[in-house]
């Protein structure tokens, strides 16, 4: 009889050993950091619509861009949202965290293809490795100081740090004209813009200005 009863007591704790490591956080995976870059892509759930789509790159030197679809539904039309910035590794957290404009996003990590976004809501934020998935190349709406040298330009991106050259066009030009009345030959100047990256090869090339906003004298990216 104490022999049965030190048996079932032996299979009870090793049941109860069993469900505490099921219930372990998944993003303590032990994962490389190196496998982390790449572009991953779902469906974000949505109150009153289908749901947003979702996609995020990151980028092997620790920057990231995202675009987020809302669809159109009843007295709204279809948007394009989209953040850029840097990420990282938070080991304490286990999560991956975006610092870009608003507030930090961070992402738990089940496998090496699936981030899970942490939110207060009780439906899941996942998305999942999309490896066709194109390079970032939409036009959007950037900041970031501009310096003018002979006829070339070169623009480093407030959030990202990205330097990047400056293609040559009719925006530029307007941007030199602007340059000129405002700026200090060979000062970097803060400057607004809606603007489109050019890749090769998933390796950032040049950037278009689109449309030229504004020029600032005294402005910093910090400001």
């Amino acid at each position: 009889m104490v022999a049965r009863q030190r048996l079932l007591m032996v299979i009870i704790l090793a049941l109860i050993g069993g469900c505490g490591a099921g219930r372990d956080d998944d993003s303590r995976t032990n994962l490389p950091l190196s496998s982390l870059p790449g572009v991953y892509a779902g469906t974000f759930p949505c109150d009153g619509c289908p749901g947003i789509h979702t996609r995020l790159w990151l980028q092997a030197d620790g920057r990231f861009f995202i675009n987020q679809h809302y669809p159109a539904v009843e007295g709204r039309q279809a948007t394009n949202a989209y953040n850029l910035g840097r990420w990282h590794w938070a080991e304490g957290d286990h999560a991956l965290e975006l610092n870009g404009a608003g507030p930090t996003r961070s992402f738990s990590r089940p496998n090496a293809d699936t981030l899970v976004m942490r939110t207060h809501s009780n439906l899941e934020h996942r998305l999942a490795r999309e490896p066709d998935a194109p390079d970032f190349s939409a036009t959007i709406r950037m900041a970031g100081m501009v310096n003018m040298r002979g006829g070339g330009a070169t623009f480093s991106e407030c959030l990202t740090g990205l330097v990047v050259p400056v293609e040559k066009n009719r925006e530029l030009t307007r941007l030199r004209h602007q340059y000129r009345s405002v700026g200090e030959r060979g000062r970097p100047n803060y400057l607004e813009l809606e603007g489109r990256f050019q890749w090769s090869g998933g390796v950032l090339q040049s950037m278009t200005i689109e449309r030229f906003i504004t020029i600032k004298l005294d402005a910093e990216c910090s400001s």
